[in-house]
């Protein structure tokens, strides 16, 4: 990966490179939006390392891959600055302070979960998560459903979960099939280009992974390292689209955890630094321990690495064919519809009573309407509820 003229005389010095990524690790909590606009404060207004032109053209790459996004950039920042070493340590230590402190929070959890201290606080956490969770869907909605074919994919991805049934990555390869089809019959009449790449080129791995391959219902390695492997490779959309697979695997199939205390871990991650994906450590430790955390949290964010630094020549040069663009624009309109499934199924464990719907409704309002980033919303939930749980023990 190379830069251009007047961004090589900004070359920062490869101590300042990993003094900076290894600083953002222990700060960068609040979930994708706020962890990129700490990377564009710094690398684009401050320190001049990237024009707003190139940052920009490298999140547009970064959204078309599967996984968190910011860990992707801070990646690919990381090798543009100072090659495959600097994206290597770039993404590590972006991950690692998080991963360590979500290891040591699922310990308390298993531990000490039980204490009412413990049970308070996640009550005032839960809805202000799923309160975060809705709106991250409202703005994936956005980002995602451009067009009225795109809606009505929303649509029919909500219907073939709810009543179909229909296992969640079929729906999304139909769903870029789809937009596709649509698109090339409106454009029938036009000339096919040559040496433009067939979609199919996407559709094998999905649909391998589609087909359901006989598992134990138990916490084996196999299992534990197919599921975190396949959600690193196909979570488009990022932390959200990672907890369909969490859902119906962790949770439905292989019965490690209760939608409940997956939840809990979503409410853990979104209190840690790190890539908000990181309740998957959570998942990997209530499924087979540190252990099950440490290969959880390696095959997640795996995927990202690989694309980033060995992939990234060959995806440039295909991001703008047009039968992928329309491919991804209809899978990831599915993503909206499976994800408004999947977070449905978490309510009941959220909302209790009539303070829970305050509080979810209170975080919703904070994050679409007044903007307040989410980092905010996280620790102001924890602050009251840490308050609550003293106070509830005190006059218990």
């Amino acid at each position: 990966m190379s830069e251009s003229g007047s961004e090589q005389d900004r070359l920062p010095s490869t101590k300042r490179v990993f003094l900076y990524f290894l600083v953002l690790g222990f700060i960068n909590i609040g979930g994708p939006v706020a962890q990129i606009t700490m990377m564009f404060n710094h690398m684009v207004e401050k320190e001049h390392w990237l024009s707003k032109e190139r940052f920009t053209r490298i999140m547009a790459f970064c959204h078309l891959l599967p996984g968190p996004e910011a860990l992707q950039l801070a990646i690919y920042v990381g090798c543009l600055k100072r090659g495959i070493v600097g994206g290597l340590f770039a993404g590590i230590t972006f991950i690692v302070p998080g991963a360590l402190t979500m290891i040591g929070l699922s310990y308390l959890y298993v531990s000490y979960g039980n204490l009412p201290q413990v049970k308070d606080l996640l009550l005032i956490l839960k809805p202000a998560v799923l309160g975060i969770i809705v709106a991250g869907i409202i703005k994936l909605g956005r980002a995602a459903v451009k067009t009225a074919i795109l809606a009505a994919i929303v649509v029919v991805a909500v219907i073939a979960m709810v009543a179909g049934r229909v296992d969640f990555l079929i729906v999304l390869l139909g769903a870029g099939l789809m937009n596709l089809a649509y698109i090339e019959l409106r454009r029938r009449r036009e000339p096919r280009k040559a040496n433009t790449p067939a979609p199919t080129m996407l559709l094998g791995p999905i649909a391998l992974v589609s087909a359901k391959a006989p598992m134990a219902a138990k916490a084996n390695w196999l299992a534990i390292s197919w599921l975190f492997l396949k959600t690193g490779l196909f979570s488009f959309g990022g932390a959200y689209a990672s907890l369909i697979f969490l859902e119906r695997g962790a949770v439905e199939h292989f019965h490690w955890l209760s939608g409940g205390q997956l939840l809990d871990g979503v409410a853990l991650s979104v209190a840690t630094p790190g890539p908000f994906m990181l309740f998957t450590t959570f998942v990997g430790y209530l499924a087979k321990g540190t252990l099950g955390a440490i290969v959880a949290t390696v095959l997640v964010f795996l995927p990202s690495f690989v694309l980033v630094i060995l992939g990234t020549r060959y995806l440039e040069r295909v991001r703008d064919q047009p039968q992928i663009q329309h491919f991804l624009a209809g899978a990831s309109a599915a993503v909206v519809g499976v994800i408004i499934v999947v977070s449905w199924k978490l309510v009941p464990d959220a909302l209790s009573g009539l303070w829970s719907y305050a509080i979810a409704a209170t975080a919703f309002i904070s994050i679409a309407w007044w903007k307040v980033d989410v980092a905010k919303i996280a620790i102001a939930a924890m602050l009251v509820g840490g308050g609550y749980a003293l106070t509830h023990a005190f006059f218990r």
